[in-house]
C-alpha cells in the first residue's frame, strides 16, 4: 500500500477487472473509481483472484485441441533454432542448403514486438496488459539464448575472411570466430549461402572505418538513435534499434547507400542557421550520389526473377521510399509506392506475407504508415491502395495497429476513422465521375463524424506521469480528424456546407489550434504534430494571416528539429493554397503528397 501526493493510501496493484478490461487502475481504496464509472463490480486488490459464480452451461475457458497449432506471438522458434544450430536431423542429412534453413528475422525485435497487444477498436485500454498475453509473452523470452546465438553470427570479419575459414576448413577459427563449438563450420557455410542467394557482393570497402557507409551507421547510431529514443519516451518503439556494424555485410548495396542519404539529410537540415553554404553543397552532392547508386542496385534487384520479390528487396524498397520522403525535392514517392504494391501482390497480400515472413512486418507498418496519410494529403480521385488483392486492408491494419502507434501516437478508434474516410472518399468520387450520386455515401459520411464526436479524450488518456499528454494527443487528433473528415467530405458535396457544419468545423479548428500551441512546450509530443499542424493549414484559410504565419514558421522548425524536409514540403503546399484564396481540401491537395518522417 501506497500513498499518493494528497496523502491518500493507494493500492500497490491494479484491481482484477482492470487488469482483464485492460485498462489502467487508479489504485483507489477501498475500490477503483474507474469500475464504478464504468457500473462493474470492483473485485479488489488481493493476491489471488476472487471467485466468481458461472452460470449453468457458460464456459469461461476451453482446452486446446491436441491437433491445433499453437499461437504464435514471435517467429517460430523452430525458425530461429535453424538460423543458430543443427538439428540432429539434418547433421545426419546432406549438407545441401535450401531456402527453408535459413531465417534472416531480427530476433530481437520479435521478441519486443510480443508484448505489444492486438488492438481491440472498441476497447481503448491499448497500453495496458492482459494476463494470458503476459504469460505467452515471458514464455517468448525463453527464446532470447537463441537470439542471442543468431547475433553473434553477425559478429564477424566480412565475407572474405568467412570463405577463407571454410574453404579451409579452419574449425578452430570459425568457433573463435562465432565464439561457439558448435559445428561452426556448417553454421559459416549458411551464412555463406545468404550471401550468395541473395547476391551480396564482397564489400571490401566496408573494412575502412573512413567508408561513407560506417560513418552513416555510426552517426545513426550516435545522433539519430538517441533522438528518436527520446522522442519515444510516452510509447517506446520496439522497431528502433541500434544499428549492428558488423551486419552490414548481409544487407544489399541498395540499404548501405540508403543509408548514406538518411545520414546526410539529418544533418543537412540539423546544420545552424548561417552555416556554411559549402558544406551543405558538398554533402547534397553525396546524397545524390548515394541516391542513384541506390535506385541502380534497386533496378538490379528488381529485373532478375530471383530476387524480384525477396524479403530483402521489399525491406530495401521501403527504407527507400522513406528516404525519398526526406530529400528537398518533391520526388516520384509514388512510383516506388506503387512498384512495393506491385511486389506484395506478387506474394499474396498484406497478409500472407504477414504470415510468411513475420520479420517484415517491421517494413511493412511503415509501407501502410506512408500510404495511409499519403491518402489524406492526395486527390479523392488518386489515391492508392495498400494491396490490390486483400479488399479487407483496414481491417489488417487493426491487426498491427499496436505496433503502428509508436509512430503517430493518434488513438487507434481514430486512425481507423482517417482510414474509412480515405475509402469514403474513393467511393464518392467514383460516383462523381460516374454520375451516380450515392445516398448512402451521406449516411456513411454523418456515422464517421458522430464516432468521431463520440471520442472521449478524457477516457482514453492513460492515467499517471503522463496523463496531460495522453489527453493533448487525443484532443489534438480528435479535432484533427474531424476537420479532415468534414472538409474533405465537403469537397465531395457528400458533407453539405451548411451553417451547422461550418461552425463545428471552426470549433475544432480553433481547439486544434490551442493544442498545437501546447503540444510545442512539451517535448514527448512535439515530434508528433506534423500530420495534425498540415491539417491546421488547410483550415487556416478560413482565419488571420497571422495564424497562417505561425504555422508556415512552425513547419520551418520542425523541419530544424526532426531533421528531414517533410515539414517545408508541407509549408510549400499551404503557401501555394493560401495564394490561391479557394478553401477546400481537394483545393490544397491537388496532387499526391506525403508528408511523414
Amino acid at each position: 500500500m501506497k500513498a499518493s501526493e494528497s496523502g491518500e493510501k493507494k493500492a500497490t496493484r491494479q484491481c482484477w477487472e482492470c487488469l482483464k478490461r485492460r485498462l489502467v487502475c487508479d489504485h483507489s481504496l477501498p475500490h477503483c473509481k474507474k469500475c464504478q464509472k464504468a457500473g462493474k463490480e470492483c473485485p479488489g486488490y488481493d493476491e489471488q483472484k476472487p471467485l466468481q459464480w458461472v452460470e449453468t452451461g457458460k464456459v469461461t475457458s476451453r482446452r486446446r485441441k491436441k491437433d491445433s497449432p499453437p499461437k504464435i506471438y514471435a517467429a517460430p522458434a523452430i525458425q530461429k533454432e535453424q538460423a543458430c544450430e543443427t538439428t540432429k536431423t539434418s547433421s545426419e542429412s546432406s549438407v545441401t542448403l535450401t531456402g527453408d534453413e535459413v531465417s534472416l528475422e531480427p530476433v530481437d525485435f520479435e521478441v519486443a514486438c510480443a508484448a505489444w497487444p492486438v488492438v481491440n477498436e472498441a476497447h481503448q485500454g491499448h497500453l495496458a496488459e492482459d494476463p494470458h498475453e503476459k504469460v505467452l509473452r515471458e514464455l517468448v523470452f525463453e527464446h532470447i539464448e537463441a537470439a542471442q546465438e543468431v547475433h553473434r553470427v553477425l559478429q564477424l570479419g566480412g565475407r572474405a575472411k568467412i570463405e577463407e575459414v571454410v574453404a579451409k576448413g579452419l574449425h578452430e577459427e570459425a568457433a573463435k570466430m562465432l565464439q561457439s563449438k558448435r559445428e561452426p563450420l556448417k553454421r559459416l557455410e549458411r551464412l555463406l549461402w545468404i550471401m550468395r542467394t541473395q547476391d551480396l557482393p564482397a564489400y571490401g570497402y566496408l573494412s575502412s572505418e573512413t567508408s561513407e557507409v560506417v560513418q552513416a551507421v555510426n552517426y545513426y547510431n550516435s545522433r539519430i538513435h538517441p533522438e528518436v529514443i527520446s522522442a519515444g519516451e510516452l510509447a517506446p518503439n520496439p522497431a528502433v534499434v541500434i544499428f549492428p556494424l558488423h551486419a552490414l555485410h548481409l544487407l544489399p548495396p541498395a540499404v548501405h547507400h540508403t543509408l548514406v542519404c538518411l545520414a546526410l539529410n539529418h544533418f543537412i537540415h540539423r546544420l545552424p542557421n548561417g552555416a556554411d553554404r559549402a558544406v551543405v553543397v558538398t554533402n547534397r552532392s553525396k546524397v545524390y550520389h548515394h541516391r542513384g547508386a541506390a535506385i541502380r542496385a534497386l533496378s538490379h534487384y528488381v529485373g532478375k526473377d530471383k530476387t524480384r520479390c525477396s524479403d530483402l528487396t521489399i525491406a530495401s524498397i521501403v527504407m527507400f521510399m522513406s528516404m525519398e520522403l526526406q530529400n528537398p525535392a518533391f520526388a516520384d514517392w509514388r512510383a516506388h509506392a506503387s512498384g512495393m504494391q506491385r511486389l506484395l501482390d506478387m506474394r499474396g497480400g498484406l497478409k500472407a506475407l504477414r504470415q510468411q515472413a513475420p520479420y517484415l512486418v517491421p517494413s511493412l507498418i511503415v509501407y501502410i504508415l506512408i500510404v495511409a496519410l499519403a491518402n489524406t494529403c492526395s486527390p479523392s480521385w488518386d489515391q492508392i491502395e495498400i494491396s490490390k488483392i486483400s479488399d479487407d486492408s483496414i481491417d489488417d491494419i487493426i491487426e498491427m495497429y499496436s505496433l503502428m502507434f509508436p509512430y503517430t501516437l493518434c488513438p487507434p478508434v481514430l486512425f481507423f476513422d482517417m482510414l474509412r474516410t480515405n475509402r469514403l472518399r474513393i467511393k464518392a468520387s467514383t460516383g462523381l465521375l460516374l454520375c451516380e450520386m450515392d445516398p448512402d455515401h451521406a449516411l456513411e459520411a454523418h456515422d464517421l463524424l458522430a464516432r468521431i464526436e463520440a471520442f472521449s479524450p478524457e477516457d482514453w488518456a492513460q492515467p499517471g506521469t503522463f496523463y496531460d499528454e495522453w489527453l493533448l494527443i487525443g484532443t489534438m487528433y480528435q479535432s484533427a480528424t474531424a476537420i479532415y473528415c468534414t472538409m474533405s467530405l465537403q469537397s465531395l458535396t457528400v458533407l453539405p456546407s451548411t451553417l451547422e457544419m461550418n461552425a463545428m468545423r471552426a470549433v475544432h479548428g480553433g481547439r486544434l489550434l490551442d493544442s498545437l500551441r501546447a503540444a510545442l512546450k512539451s517535448s514527448r509530443v512535439t515530434k508528433f504534430i506534423v500530420w495534425p499542424l498540415v491539417v491546421a493549414g488547410v483550415e487556416a484559410l478560413y482565419r488571420s494571416e497571422g495564424i497562417r504565419h505561425w504555422i508556415a514558421a512552425t513547419l520551418a522548425d520542425l523541419s530544424h528539429l526532426l531533421g528531414t524536409s517533410s515539414p517545408l514540403k508541407a509549408r510549400a503546399v499551404l503557401r501555394r493554397y493560401w495564394q490561391k484564396g479557394e478553401p477546400g481540401w481537394d483545393e490544397c491537395f491537388d496532387r499526391p503528397y506525403v508528408f511523414i518522417i
